[in-house]
């Protein structure tokens, strides 16, 4: 049985829960704040999407803040199951945020680590599942820079971080993410995981990692490719 099925099997009530919707080709993921100025986000990859939004994750307080004070009870706007056309099974998370701002990235990453953590939690509990075997993708989508200036400011606090040579969200991941658009990194070196004791299979697990922006400061939606 799929990842997909056994997690709906398992956790029937997460399809309504999540107002979970199948998708061929393409998993649209929708900011619900009616006020946000970036709102739709296409994620293309061939195959079969199961797609939840943020209600999935949102208030599960007895995996964080009623049992932990260390671990946030946050939630992405997103959440896919993706089985593509060489059965090879994938989870992707996703989050939207109206305006380039560095610490509003940051955020945004913070509450994909959160879904994640929360993810995981269930999935440990459903046959067949096994992290090492998943792809796994965080997707940040947000607006391009307003304007030369916001960019220049950018560049130029990554390249103080740098010349600071401390290891700053900037360098370890904005740069390579504004370089290549997305990268692969350990699930350790998110400050979220470093400061607390994962099991190993967390810790060492290797995820995708995009920060995908718009082609105009004026649009309110983008897309981008996983494979």
């Amino acid at each position: 049985m799929a990842l997909n099925n056994t997690f709906t099997t398992m956790f029937d009530k997460a399809i309504g829960n999540g107002h979970a919707h199948e998708y061929k080709n393409k998993w649209v993921v929708v900011e619900h704040k009616n006020n946000a100025t970036m709102n739709h986000l296409e994620v293309n990859a061939t195959g079969d999407f199961l797609g939840f939004d943020h209600d999935l994750v949102k208030g599960v307080k007895d995996t964080t803040v009623r049992m932990s004070s260390k671990l946030e009870d946050k939630d992405c706007d997103g959440i896919a199951f993706l089985n593509d056309n060489s059965k090879q099974e994938h989870l992707v998370f996703a989050e939207l945020k109206s305006n380039f701002d560095i610490q509003k990235i940051t955020g945004a990453f913070h509450q994909i680590t959160m879904s994640f953590v929360k993810m995981h939690a269930w999935l440990s509990l459903c046959k067949d599942y096994d992290l090492d075997k998943i792809k796994v993708h965080f997707i940040t989508a947000c607006k391009c820079y307003k304007d030369k200036d916001q960019e220049d400011n950018v560049k130029l606090r990554i390249s103080e971080a740098q010349q600071l040579e401390k290891e700053t969200f900037e360098t370890k991941f904005l740069k390579p993410l504004l370089d290549k658009n997305n990268i692969k990194v350990k699930l350790s070196s998110f400050g979220d995981i470093q400061k607390l004791p994962f099991h190993d299979c967390i810790c060492e697990k290797e995820v995708y990692m995009y920060l995908q922006l718009t082609e105009n400061p004026s649009d309110s939606q983008t897309s981008v490719t996983i494979s």
